[in-house]
């Protein structure tokens, strides 16, 4: 029976596909639900097979030796070898998921629906080896036209028609990618600019003063955007503050400039502080300036505890520099982030250190992902930052970030990478978990700065490096127990699995991932005080914020 072409398989490629299908099954740092595990071995495949491929090619080339019986049977002994093993994988993936479930607080999954996986894994493997042959019978033809060129030329270097053939490719994906991604992003903003102006029926407008798009306010309803009118709709009224502390509470001020307020980040952030000073906000205890992420959105347990804590006497202040998800905004405009938050920091600073210095309120800064990377990446150093606020909280700062790398670097001996004690900046302590920053009662040096930064964060801790290097924080001694133990570094698998737990990463309970509502409780207490609250208050406010609905925003 003769088999069409292109279901013809390669040996080499089949088996070492198969191997990186067995990896890709074992843990990473987070649960993956059984479709995301079969897209994660689909591709895994995919790499395998490549690699396989080449592998095999070198064998056949340097083996002559050809077995009639395994070209016959060859097939057969691998389907039914794989068949059994992956019974078997099966069920040690169901174990290891379940083991980092209970790491995180999820609860455990039976293999019912590890149909899915093989649905899905095999249905990826495919498209992935679709795209490999595609792409190699354009590279063979290229190649066969450069050796024409080449032979008219009086040329016969096979070598200069394969280096130019693969030159002639390169350039052809790099401007396909681009053409391809500006098309897709430029789609996805128009449709994410659609989103920013829907207007939310169940969100009114406020009545109050005290927040952006209310009387007497200098931005527009309307031009807040969604993420915006979201926030400054919403939040503890003064009566609920007042019945969770047991305490008199007054109204706290909510500013907030959309995208489409003004045209630029100096005027919009010029309209923040004449926000600002309409609201009277120099007198109050606290002023927050948030990074914000992608969309313009905040983590409602984080700038809601803040206000429960202080009875109301807080103000934030944020200005909207994009609508697109974060990891678009981080991909595609880079400088967005960086350029509007530097624009809201600098004209809010110019306003506060023109206060008495002994009245005048805190300063503080906070920011979550892709929000907290634009905070850090305004300054020029930690000194810079320690001069320029009068405390800080920066929670699952991705990966790369030029100023939590340098700490990282200088770190006191035999600390470990995951919970860093770096002794020659005092203001700097670093928190795994909600635990570590609700007990820590050591010195801390003012201005206080804190780097939440759970372990199995895949935001924090995975950068591109992983796909081909091993991370120090899977080394010997360095491992942190909100780690599967049976995590191993694996080239490339990781890399893949990694980039499935980033896309669950917002998908876990609190205090896990890229979760981090009730660590910033915690954080709000130490760096700007308890407000005065016994801890019977205390607790209640907690309560209040662990009761939030734990279903994660996705793409922010």
């Amino acid at each position: 029976m003769r088999y069409p072409r292109w279901a013809h398989l390669d040996y080499g490629g089949v088996l070492v596909g198969l191997v990186f299908v067995a990896l890709s099954m074992t843990p990473s740092m987070l649960p993956r639900p059984f479709y995301y595990q079969g897209a994660v071995s689909g591709i895994s495949f995919g790499f395998g097979y490549a690699l396989g491929v080449a592998l095999w090619e070198v064998v056949r080339w340097a083996v002559r030796w050809r077995s009639e019986w395994l070209t016959r049977w060859g097939w057969a002994i691998i389907l039914a070898v794989w068949g059994l093993a992956f019974v078997a994988l099966l069920h040690f993936a169901t174990e290891w998921q379940n083991g980092v479930r209970e790491v995180v607080g999820m609860p455990p999954i039976d293999g019912g629906s590890a149909w899915l996986l093989v649905l899905i894994s095999v249905a990826v493997a495919a498209l992935m080896i679709a795209i490999g042959r595609g792409l190699a019978k354009v590279y063979r033809r290229i190649r066969e036209r450069t050796g024409d060129v080449f032979e008219r030329r009086g040329w016969t270097s096979s070598t200069a028609a394969t280096l130019s053939a693969g030159s002639v490719m390169a350039l052809g994906l790099l401007l396909a990618w681009f053409v391809v991604s500006t098309g897709v992003v430029i789609f996805l903003d128009a449709r994410w600019d659609v989103r920013n102006d829907a207007m939310d029926p169940s969100i009114d407008r406020p009545t109050s003063p005290l927040r952006s798009g209310g009387p007497g306010s200098f931005v527009a309803w309307e031009d807040i955007g969604s993420k915006g009118r979201d926030i400054v709709g919403k939040g503890p009224t003064v009566q609920q503050i007042a019945e969770v502390t047991g305490r008199p509470a007054i109204e706290p001020i909510r500013i907030y400039v959309g995208l489409k307020s003004a045209p630029t980040y100096e005027e919009r952030a010029a309209l923040a502080v004449k926000e600002l000073e309409r609201t009277r906000a120099r007198d109050r205890e606290v002023v927050v300036i948030p990074g914000l992420t992608g969309t313009g959105w905040l983590e409602p347990q984080a700038i809601d505890s803040l206000e429960y804590i202080h009875g109301g006497n807080t103000a934030m202040v944020a200005a909207q520099y994009s609508v697109s998800p974060s990891w678009v905004s981080s991909v595609f405009h880079p400088d967005q982030s960086i350029q509007g938050t530097r624009a809201l920091y600098q004209a809010v600073h110019e306003w506060w250190s023109g206060l008495p210095r002994d009245d005048r309120p805190q300063l503080v800064l906070y920011g979550v992902s892709l929000g907290a990377e634009a905070l850090l990446q305004m300054f020029d150093d930690i000194h810079d930052l320690v001069g320029g606020v009068d405390g800080a909280i920066f929670a699952g700062t991705p990966a790369g970030t030029p100023l939590t790398d340098a700490l990282r670097a200088s770190r006191d001996e035999g600390s470990p990478v995951m919970a860093p004690v770096v002794s020659e900046v005092p203001q700097v302590q670093f928190f795994p978990d909600a635990d570590a920053a609700r007990r820590f009662s050591g010195t801390w040096a003012a201005p206080r700065l804190a780097f939440l930064e759970h372990a199995n964060d895949p935001v924090v801790w995975m950068d591109f490096s992983i796909f081909y290097r091993k991370p120090e924080w899977l080394s010997a001694g360095q491992r942190s127990p909100d780690i599967s133990p049976q995590m191993r570094y694996i080239p490339v698998v990781t890399g893949v699995q990694g980039l499935a737990d980033m896309a669950m990463a917002e998908g876990v309970p609190d205090d896990a991932g890229h979760r981090y509502g009730d660590a910033t409780f915690f954080a709000w207490i130490k760096i700007t005080g308890d407000g005065g609250l016994d801890a019977p208050a205390l607790e209640r406010i907690r309560a209040v914020i662990d009761s939030y609905d734990n279903e994660a925003p996705i793409g922010q």
